[in-house]
């Protein structure tokens, strides 16, 4: 629709695409691109463009709270007591981001067979495009739908979002929330046959480099295995646990993705994508600012502290263990004054770069980590809770044991895990990542929200975004045509 057309133009604006091509012609003009490397910027101007939400969602989720005279940054303190005006707010940036991108992706695949492909290893990385286009643009209708839709669990037939398949100027129409998880599979489904060549393109130990076109550095790219990590996320979301399973298990079992070691955790993925646990994740640079401002820098006026609930969860008896997450993650930095000494949460801060940026170096690539391999030992854990407890049991002790705890079987009364077990390690593990949310969701679990004093009460309408008004624009109802 017009809408999505601006927003796109807008957000090549920002985004500052790479394509030697005049902004107006990289949509209207059908010869804009016609060789692999134009292909491959306006894809780079897609993954560059996808939002990134984790934070705001980390403090809807309650992992944190704000300092005593936090008054700079507004927006999140609404956030944070789920005011009416920043959740909206919050919405439209989404739902504009997401649609921009999922734009740019038509565009290209309108576009891809008028590509010219010189010899055969352009039209191998031409079909790499194609691939991790329709992936990506998965990924985009998939946040879409748990965002601005009721949970498929509880109302599958609600309306869900427009499902835009075609680059035109039009108004796709609304599909329910069960047609749209059945589209999302489909398209995954295909991008996994078609993304074979990662099982040898991506390796481990992981090689690093930058400026090799698409077949190296593959974390980096929606690759075979995100496709099949996602796949076990969104039956995991649906409640499929079945073959939520199954997807768990061939990312697992694929070996390529080793959980880290617990002397590692400190710093693994301080502004980095982890080397190893690491599915897929996006490269960016410009999360660095605004993580010194929120965690590092003590500014009371801008800094939020863990949540005194979130960082007690880490605490566990002796018998228990030694979760290194506590300690390594929730840190006491020093500010200027006594009174700056406070627990911060450095997960994903580059403490190095901020102190030093001129001196930092790393192997790693900067960015941010989409989707990490402990998720996938969780969902097997979840998935097996019935039909196994004794192999469920065996992926969550893989898992917890990497962060430093005694494996179940080895602790007194060799207790078996529970579902409440597998929820509380979701809150743990991907705190100050944005996934708990959607855990709270898929549960419609109640929320307790430290700065209103009340615990929220979980339902399909507390945790769906509302969907703009602008998206109603160029839509006709019956009542209009009368």
């Amino acid at each position: 629709m017009k809408w999505r057309m601006f927003i796109c133009a807008i957000c090549f604006l920002i985004g500052g695409c790479s394509l030697n091509i005049p902004l107006e012609d990289q949509f209207s003009d059908p010869d804009a691109i016609t060789d692999v490397l134009s292909a491959r910027s306006l894809l780079a101007s897609a993954y560059k463009a996808m939002p990134q939400q984790i934070f705001q969602l980390s403090v809807l989720s309650d992992d944190f709270c704000p300092s005593q005279h936090l008054n700079k940054d507004m927006s999140l303190q609404g956030l944070y007591n789920w005011r009416e005006v920043e959740m909206t707010e919050l919405a439209g940036t989404l739902w504009a981001g997401y649609y921009a991108v999922i734009a740019e992706v038509n565009a290209l695949l309108a576009r891809i067979d008028a590509v010219v492909t010189l010899d055969e290893t352009e039209k191998l990385e031409k079909m790499r495009i194609v691939c991790e286009a329709k992936a990506l643009k998965s990924w985009c209708y998939f946040d879409l739908l748990r965002l601005f839709a009721p949970h498929v669990g509880s109302k599958p037939n609600a309306q869900g979002i427009p499902y835009v398949t075609i680059y035109e100027v039009a108004v796709s129409p609304f599909k329910t929330v069960s047609e749209v998880y059945d589209l999302v599979i489909k398209d995954l489904k295909e991008a996994e046959l078609l993304l074979q060549e990662d099982e040898t393109l991506l390796v481990y130990p992981r090689k690093f480099v930058l400026n090799d076109g698409f077949a190296t550095c593959r974390e980096i790219h929606f690759n075979l295995y995100a496709a099949q990590a996602l796949l076990a996320r969104v039956y995991w979301m649906k409640g499929d646990l079945e073959n939520a399973l199954i997807y768990a298990k061939k990312v697992i079992d694929s070996g390529k993705f080793p959980l880290e070691d617990k002397l590692n955790i400190r710093s693994f993925m301080a502004g980095t994508i982890t080397e190893k646990e690491a599915v897929w994740g996006v490269y960016t640079t410009q999360i660095l600012d605004n993580v010194k401002k929120n965690f590092y820098t003590y500014d009371m006026t801008y800094t939020w502290l863990p949540a005194d609930d979130n960082t007690a969860l880490y605490s566990v008896a002796q018998e228990d263990g030694n979760d290194m997450r506590g300690n390594d993650w929730f840190r006491i930095l020093i500010g200027e004054e006594e009174s700056d000494r406070i627990v911060r949460c450095m997960k994903i801060v580059n403490e190095t770069k901020i102190s030093n940026p001129g001196a930092y170096t790393s192997k790693s690539i900067e960015g941010i980590n989409m989707i990490r391999i402990p998720e996938m030992y969780l969902i097997a854990a979840e998935a097996l809770l019935e039909s196994d407890p004794d192999e469920a049991q065996k992926y969550f002790d893989t898992f917890i044991v990497s962060r430093g705890l005694f494996k179940y079987k080895d602790r007194p009364g060799s207790p078996q895990v529970t579902l409440e077990d597998i929820v509380k390690e979701r809150r743990k593990e991907f705190v100050q990542e944005g996934q708990y949310f959607y855990t709270l969701k898929r549960g419609n679990m109640d929320i307790y929200v430290d700065a209103l004093k009340t615990t929220l009460q979980g339902t399909d309408e507390l945790y769906t975004f509302i969907i703009p008004d602008e998206e109603f624009e160029y839509r006709y109802t019956e009542a209009d045509e009368q």
